[in-house]
């Protein structure tokens, strides 16, 4: 019979050849164009988890069908859990080709002697083919169940399916995989379960609905202890583990999702889709401080009308976001909660003068004792005032950026030049520049533009880094971003000495002078209309942003900087700190301090009777001597000044006097803020030397339009000089003609 067997073979194998060809050809047609695997179905919408810098959940998200799903692969799947399902539910998984007829036959055999469903005979391939296609349960659906489970192994490794297996299978309400059960109903990962928790895991899936933990802890204990028997009699389990397993405690309810950093854990999952776990650089603690102050002060604020604020805290080093609160309350629909207030572009105030000032610095043109002018100035047509309507006169760098003045920051802007002021502010990380440096023009640097929160702070910290600009990171698993050298380290650490003075009128009233008051470099701003608050401070470690206002845009007359911003950072700052002092900045080798003239802020002359100490940087600061003050003859019989052609023969005291610049000079004499030089003595027949008068309207460069037909009474043109001191009247010629003459300060 063997040999017949043989020889018929051997004379139909040409035969036999093309028949299995044919089928393999029919099966592999089947497969690809007639009955497809469905091989999206394996691979489902995943929830994304959230995770601090600790590795503590802070928030976590379901998929775009609403389920809870987190993938894992079959190696971080506890083995124990493995060889309980695969004991409990298929155990010839690794050798059967998807189907296993002896388990089909047996199954219905008891079920037809039950007269009921008392088990099924599916194996984990058909299982998964029955989880990606579900169908009723029918003897067709059954047909088509078992040629999926073919497909599958066809397709698929028994290590590839049983990874399927744990990711799909269903552990009631919208829980499915391995991944997500074990985080809601343990806290665990799949790879750290016991073996009570294992058999929970292997029995859930018989009846997910009735059998959840959550839902009823009493039918869910039998059912593992059920388990727990079969498993100790099939020799998976010793006995000393059987009886610890059932002891152990079940699981009542399921995880209740937190929602720590809502506005952060919905950025970041947003900007990385596909990624399942982010390790975000949140520290948790932080994150919980910055939240409670953000409720207590929400508190405070919002009885007098502001009801949105936001925070921020930054490593200095590295550039990550250590903590972050989009608004006090994200479920506050009313006032638009769940707006993410960090990433929100709002008119920053005075927040970018400290910049201006660094880009000053840096290109040598001044040091924080040069002096300023705070007088009204004419850009064609653009005035800039400041907060107060009032001017200041002559002030210092240090004096004009710790009072933030406007005035003083408008001339520095125009002086450094506004496309380089931009450049600063761009390369700084700013991205919500959408317009050119001509469009904004020099209110630029009053906040005549918008930026969020979070890429203001970490401009800030470029100056916490000595001038190294680097991308804000909010991944742990992401790369250090580039650095770039966008100012000097000498510059940096002068900014940050000015921005850390406590004699400063913003101060808010609410804290007090003491000892442990942490050393912070800070600034505020407040936007046109006071519709926002700002305050950003900073230490060589961290950075601390803080915005106030209403998303709706409403204004308020308590919308200020200095009250409403500043005493949110600074209890984060003494949170962080502990009520210690936090290590400073190291002064670069390339700052010292010199003795400046009190009053001009330059290098001493002969005259200068009184100095100070300043910070500086030699070879960048600017290093002029004083020009401000002279020696004059002053007559002591009539009080006149003297000069070469007239002191001889007369009594006269040498007195030591402030020639301030014309324009400037003009302005002090006519507020009263300067004693008034002597005039000359009106005898003198020589010529002593004055400065020339500075022309201060029509201003250099300004085109007039007279229009036809408007009489002209009303299109006259106001003609304005500042006279150096002494002088008496003013000559004025157009085209080399004398037009008119007027006495000093006449307009």
């Amino acid at each position: 019979m063997g040999v017949n067997t043989i020889r018929w073979f051997k004379r139909n194998r040409r035969r036999l050849a093309w028949l299995i060809g044919a089928v393999v050809l029919t099966v592999l047609c089947l497969d690809r164009y007639v009955f497809p695997l469905p091989h999206d179905a394996l691979r489902r919408p995943h929830a994304q988890f959230v995770y601090s810098r600790e590795g503590r959940l802070l928030n976590c998200f379901t998929s775009s069908d609403q389920y809870w799903r987190k993938p894992v692969p079959l190696d971080q799947v506890s083995p124990l859990l493995v060889r309980c399902v695969l004991a409990c539910e298929d155990r010839w998984f690794r050798y059967h080709p998807g189907v296993n007829p002896f388990a089909l036959v047996s199954a219905a055999v008891d079920n037809i002697r039950a007269r009921r469903v008392v088990r099924g005979g599916s194996t984990i391939t058909m299982q998964i083919a029955r989880m990606i296609e579900p169908k009723e349960r029918t003897f067709k659906n059954k047909i088509i169940e078992i040629l999926r489970a073919f497909q599958l192994e066809l397709h698929y490794s028994k290590d590839e399916l049983l990874e399927f297996y744990f990711n799909l299978v269903p552990y009631g309400g919208n829980l499915e995989g391995v991944g997500a059960a074990t985080l809601f109903y343990f806290d665990k990962s799949p790879g750290a379960l016991s073996l009570s928790e294992c058999a929970i895991l292997a029995a859930i899936p018989a009846s997910p609905s009735r059998l959840r933990p959550d839902r009823d802890a009493a039918r869910c204990r039998r059912r593992r202890d059920h388990v727990l028997g079969y498993l100790h009699d099939r020799g998976v389990v010793s006995s000393g583990q059987y009886d610890a397993a059932r002891r152990e405690e079940m699981p009542k309810r399921r995880l209740s999702p937190p929602t720590a950093a809502p506005h952060f854990c919905q950025s970041v999952a947003s900007s990385f889709p596909d990624t399942v776990e982010l390790a975000s650089t949140v520290d948790f603690e932080l994150q919980a401080v910055c939240e409670r102050l953000a409720q207590r002060h929400h508190a405070r604020l919002a009885a007098r009308d502001i009801h949105n604020l936001a925070i921020v805290v930054l490593h200095n080093p590295t550039g990550e976001v250590l903590a972050l609160v989009g608004s006090p309350d994200f479920g506050d629909s009313r006032h638009h909660g769940q707006i993410n207030g960090v990433l929100a572009a709002r008119s920053p105030g005075s927040t970018l003068k400290p910049f201006v000032y660094a880009l000053a610095f840096d290109k040598g043109m001044l040091s924080p004792a040069t002096r300023l002018a705070d007088i009204p100035v004419n850009y064609h047509g653009y005035e800039p005032r400041n907060y107060d309507d009032l001017y200041h006169g002559v002030v210092s760098v240090r004096q004009a950026l710790v009072q933030s003045f406007n005035v003083p920051a408008v001339n520095v802007a125009a002086a450094v030049g506004l496309p380089d002021y931009y450049a600063l502010l761009e390369a700084g990380g700013l991205s919500t520049l959408h317009r050119k440096p001509h469009e904004y023009g020099l209110p630029l640097v009053l906040g005549a533009c918008e930026v969020n929160l979070l890429e203001l702070a970490n401009l800030y910290a470029t100056l916490a880094r000595g001038g190294i600009g680097r991308d804000v990171v909010q991944l742990c698993t992401r790369d250090a971003t580039a650095e770039r050298r966008l100012l000097s380290p000498e510059t940096c650490f002068l900014i940050s000495d000015i921005l850390s003075d406590l004699e400063r009128p913003d101060l808010p009233t609410s804290w007090e002078f003491t000892s442990d008051m942490p050393r912070i470099a800070w600034k505020t701003g407040t936007s046109y209309g006071r519709k926002d608050a700002w305050t950003i401070g900073y230490n060589p470690t961290y950075t601390v942003g803080v915005w106030a206002g209403n998303f709706s845009g409403e204004g308020s007359v308590d919308i200020v900087g200095a009250e409403i911003a500043a005493p949110i950072m600074l209890d984060i700052f003494g949170e962080i700190t502990g009520g210690t002092e936090a290590e400073w900045f190291a002064m670069p080798d390339r700052v010292e301090a010199r003795r400046v003239c009190a009053v001009s802020g330059k290098y001493p002359g002969a005259f200068c009777d009184e100095t100070v100490y300043e910070l500086m940087s030699p070879g960048i600061s600017p290093a002029v001597q004083c020009d401000v003050h002279h020696l004059i003859l002053v007559d002591r019989d009539d009080g006149h000044s003297l000069c070469r052609f007239c002191c001889d023969g007369r009594n006269y005291d040498e007195v030591t006097v402030a020639e301030w610049p014309v324009t400037i000079a003009a302005w002090l004499a006519a507020s009263g803020q300067t004693d008034p030089i002597p005039p000359h003595n009106p005898d003198c027949h020589g010529h002593p030397v004055a400065a020339a008068p500075v022309i201060v309207s029509p201003e250099s460069g300004a085109v007039y339009a007279l229009p036809a037909g408007l009489p002209s009474t009303y299109q006259r043109i106001l003609l304005e000089a500042s006279l150096p001191p002494g002088a008496a009247q003013a000559h004025w010629f157009i085209d080399r003609r004398l037009y008119a003459s007027c006495e000093a300060g006449e307009r």
